[in-house]
């Protein structure tokens, strides 16, 4: 009989802690997009920075629609960053956005990086590719939250070489370099070709 009310105890604390994992104030989940794994590191990070002074926040949401994705929140908020998702019709639009305060360790350029790094899994209609790349994007604003109030790295933060994606993402350079040699491969090749026949 003892045993059987503990196994009851224990599945209800089971419960509790599952439901309330997923009605945080930090996940905003319409679209239904966030897997549980997705949740658990938003809840976990979340509570890490719930026991600190400064106490800032990353917040997810995801809305139905691509466009005017802006929090209504935002500009009331201090020290949050908000990750909108934004997905309609197996399209998909994220977007960072950040309060006043942390403008200087979110600056267009860093946003930017961030979402370019994991383009690839962001527009993805694989739910399990997405929420990879929603977790690298959650991790890296939370990397940037730990460098700026200089906490401790932590197990949810991105390693060193995680970090150079963002710092060096793929760049249009590449495929334009690429090009200009098959050009110029071409250019060689035609008058070599005109030069062997005014020979002749």
């Amino acid at each position: 009989m003892l045993k059987t009310k503990i196994a009851f105890l224990v599945f209800l604390a089971a419960i509790f802690l599952n439901l309330t994992a997923f009605s945080s104030p930090n996940i905003k989940d319409k679209s239904n997009l966030l897997e549980r794994e997705t949740t658990k590191l938003i809840t976990a990070k979340n509570n890490r920075y719930f026991q600190t002074s400064e106490q800032p926040k990353i917040i997810v949401e995801t809305v139905n629609r691509i466009d005017h994705l802006t929090p209504q929140k935002l500009t009331k908020s201090k020290r949050s960053v908000f990750i909108v998702v934004g997905s309609k019709n197996n399209k998909r639009n994220v977007q960072i956005y950040s309060s006043k305060d942390l403008h200087g360790a979110f600056t267009a350029d860093v946003r930017s990086n961030i979402i370019r790094s994991q383009s690839d899994a962001l527009r993805s209609s694989n739910r399990r590719k997405f929420n990879q790349g929603l977790r690298f994007v959650f991790r890296a604003c939370a990397t940037t939250i730990d460098q700026k109030y200089q906490y401790s790295l932590d197990k949810y933060d991105l390693t060193n070489q995680e970090r150079d994606q963002i710092a060096h993402p793929r760049r249009v350079a590449l495929p334009i370099a690429f090009a200009l040699v098959i050009i110029i491969g071409c250019l060689v090749y035609f008058f070599k070709n005109n030069l062997h026949l005014k020979n002749k």
